[in-house]
């Protein structure tokens, strides 16, 4: 509770100090606005910026549950054929030497402003993530197990089910948490290379227009969407991996 009271403290000061200067100097209000104007804003536009937000929002979902499917084929594949881990790994992370977010263009070219192109970016960066945190989670697995598994000569079905994944989960679990906000942030940036609506054209077009209050509301509904994904898999974690 405590913990809590400092974070509110800690917020309304925040709040207080941008509310000042938002309010006696020309600077600020120019690039940040004030809290009592953004609010202002908010309520005006709200309709506008809360279908911006579904729009972001459902490419963000969409990108990370295809990363997931993905992600999860290969762990499988890789069950079943344990060398090739030692192949894709050093392959997954040459491809994270690419700057990831300068493709956004090539799947806007490729695919269009639609929500093609945003699902696709958001699904690419948040790929890596799941896949590196759950082959970590797989190497962890003490060698003892390995070979009692062989000994009782356990299918691989039930190793699968009842080993792997259950032992692994902790690390795969961390990397959908920072997988999540990396869809966000992808379809985010992908928005900003074109986009028909969403938080990224948003931020974009506040960014032309020196619209401050477009700018801090798109910022604050982002932010929004990243807690709600990371609290999420939190309470995801607490109920499936109960001896954390």
């Amino acid at each position: 509770m405590k913990k809590w009271l400092i974070y509110l403290l800690l917020s309304c000061i925040i709040l207080g100090i941008w509310q000042y200067f938002g309010s006696t100097s020309n600077t600020a209000r120019l690039l940040l606005s004030s809290p009592s104007l953004v609010i202002s804003y908010f309520i005006q536009n709200h309709f506008d910026l809360l279908q911006a937000t579904y729009t972001t929002l459902l490419e963000a979902v969409s990108g990370l549950a295809i990363a997931i499917c993905f992600s999860f084929s290969m762990m499988v594949l890789c069950f079943y054929r344990p060398k090739l881990m030692d192949y894709i790994l050093p392959i997954m992370i040459t491809s994270q030497v690419i700057p990831l977010i300068v493709l956004a263009p090539f799947f806007i070219v490729l695919m269009g402003i639609g929500l093609s192109s945003k699902i696709a970016m958001a699904a690419l960066i948040s790929f890596f993530p799941i896949f590196i945190n759950f082959a970590q989670g797989y190497k962890s697995i003490s060698k003892n197990i390995h070979e009692l598994m062989m000994v009782y000569q356990a299918p691989l079905k039930f190793r699968i089910k009842n080993v792997y994944f259950p032992l692994s989960m902790p690390s795969i679990l961390a990397g959908l948490k920072i997988s999540a906000n990396l869809a966000v942030i992808g379809a985010i940036v992908a928005e900003f290379s074109g986009a028909e609506n969403g938080l990224g054209k948003n931020l974009y077009i506040s960014a032309i227009r020196l619209e401050p209050e477009l700018m801090m509301s798109s910022l604050f509904l982002s932010m929004f969407i990243g807690i709600f994904f990371y609290s999420l898999f939190v309470i995801i974690e607490r109920r499936i991996v109960r001896w954390i």
